[in-house]
């Protein structure tokens, strides 16, 4: 056998770390127990990453995707995600000076890429005007730490399998989290909460309830934004079950999505029941209206509908209730009929005028809850008191970055959809890449239900929507990389 140089190193990494694991076991001081062994573990991960670059992608989605890092910290122990950040995005970095594996070439991405940066720039810039500096710093902190995760899934996810197995991991956390909400559905229990990766709530969701309905809160500890997580993993799994070739995978796929849909409903999230409405719609009636039958699919909604009223009361009356978003009249109805829609909507009225009175950067990243109280009292809406969340990501983005960060944060999106039309666009005349097609569709159908949640939610766990953006990234480049492989072959035979 013989040694090359790059292996010596290797060797002497395992070594020192053997040492180093024999010194942690055998000390007494538990903080240097834990530490080292978490330094040790790090260790590990970049090596394994400098092997297997991809390995990194799909430890940050679980991560992510699990919400461990947050679980963490409310019990005590210190979060991980900034250090498996930075020790993920070392080893690519580690692994590209060996191997010079990153894309370099990335001009379907750059308009995408040029706005990130300008939101974040405008983000950075926010600070100057915001009247608490911590929670300005504090987000801009939070969207450069994203921006290197998604550069850091760009970077190491380099092939369709890489990239259908990153898909894949935060598709099967999505569906073990939601098998435990299952759990606490079929049993009734809301105090096992599985070490907070799968929370419940007892609040109210009709005004009649008296706030006593439980609603699954997932790892993110809000039913709302769980049901905005879990909307936006559907679409993958519901192309799989139109477009598996064999059978059994098709029925994989379905089982996957039972869960998913059960925790759904079970979250009371209206703005999740629209965003899930729209997924089907779009895919019925413009991914897939060659495919599906236009008249069974309307048949079959109308079925869905006919059976909402032997629904459980509260589902029933939380259906009902979005009713009130399109009701007018004279006599105070619609939204106004329901206190939490009649919250939020003023709410948003109070965003709005903050983005009014500060048109060009707003008042500031973070800064909309501390701002609440003194705008809501010029227009006078509502007696509320303390401090009180966006609840709507749009009319948050405007109020706290104003009129630049609107433009880049709608500048990413538009950049990102034209992007991967183009990349359907370039796939759809070649038989060898078609297969792709129904990945791309979901990662549309993904954005989009994401989204329109986000029409009623803040930007509180806005990562997983990065997450999207970086797969979305990843899947362009590589389209791009393999229409040009394409055609060279296609030179090569006629020259």
């Amino acid at each position: 056998m013989t040694v090359q140089r790059n292996d010596f190193y290797y060797l002497l990494s395992v070594v020192a770390l053997s040492g180093l694991a024999a010194y942690a076991l055998g000390n007494s001081n538990s903080n240097i127990q834990l530490y080292g062994l978490a330094g040790l573990m790090g260790i590990a991960l970049v090596l394994a990453v400098i092997v297997k670059p991809n390995l990194g992608a799909n430890v940050l989605i679980i991560a992510i995707y699990s919400n461990v890092s947050a679980n963490m910290s409310d019990m005590g122990y210190p979060g991980i995600i900034k250090p498996l950040v930075a020790v993920v995005f070392s080893a690519i970095m580690i692994r590209n000076y060996y191997a010079g594996q990153l894309p370099v070439d990335r001009r379907n991405t750059a308009f995408t890429e040029t706005f990130l940066i300008l939101y974040f720039l405008v983000l950075a810039a926010s600070y100057l005007v915001a009247s608490n500096k911590d929670r300005a710093l504090t987000d801009v902190v939070d969207l450069g730490k994203d921006l290197v995760i998604l550069y850091t899934i760009l970077f190491s996810v380099r092939t369709w399998k890489t990239w259908k197995q990153a898909v894949w991991m935060l598709t099967i956390v999505t569906f073990v989290l939601c098998l435990l909400g299952v759990y606490q559905i079929i049993t009734g229990t809301r105090t096992q909460e599985f070490f907070r990766f799968s929370t419940i709530g007892v609040t109210s969701v009709v005004d009649s309830d008296n706030g006593t309905t439980a609603r699954i809160g997932g790892p993110v500890h809000d039913p709302n934004l769980w049901a905005q997580v879990i909307v936006a993993v559907t679409p993958f799994l519901i192309f799989r079950i139109i477009h598996e070739a064999q059978l059994k995978w098709k029925v994989v796929a379905a089982g996957m999505l039972v869960p998913l849909l059960i925790v759904l409903l079970d979250t009371y999230s209206r703005g999740g029941y629209l965003a899930f409405i729209v997924i089907l719609i779009l895919v019925i009636f413009v991914f897939e209206i060659k495919r599906i039958n236009p008249v069974g699919a309307v048949l079959t909604f109308a079925f869905l509908i006919l059976l909402i009223p032997f629904l459980p009361s509260n589902y029933v009356a939380r259906f009902d209730s979005l009713s009130l978003l399109t009701s007018s009249s004279q006599e105070g109805s619609g939204i106004y009929e329901d206190s939490s829609l009649r919250q939020r909507s003023s709410v948003m009225q109070t965003a709005l005028l903050m983005f009014v009175q500060n048109p060009l950067l707003g008042v500031g990243a973070g800064n909309f809850r501390n701002n609440y109280q003194k705008y809501n009292q010029i227009l006078g809406l509502e007696a509320r008191y303390g401090e009180v969340e966006a609840h709507s990501l749009y009319t948050q983005i405007a109020a706290e970055t104003g009129l630049l960060g609107l433009i880049a944060f709608i500048g990413i999106m538009i950049s990102l959809f034209i992007a991967l039309s183009k990349a359907v666009k370039s796939i759809e005349h070649l038989q060898k890449l078609r297969h792709y097609l129904p990945w791309l569709s979901a990662l549309q159908a993904s954005l989009v239900g994401y989204l329109v949640a986000a029409t009623f939610l803040h930007n509180v766990y806005i990562r997983y929507f990065w997450i999207l953006v970086a797969l979305s990234m990843t899947a362009i480049q590589l389209v791009d990389e393999q229409v040009k492989e394409a055609d060279q072959i296609l030179i090569g035979k006629t020259s």
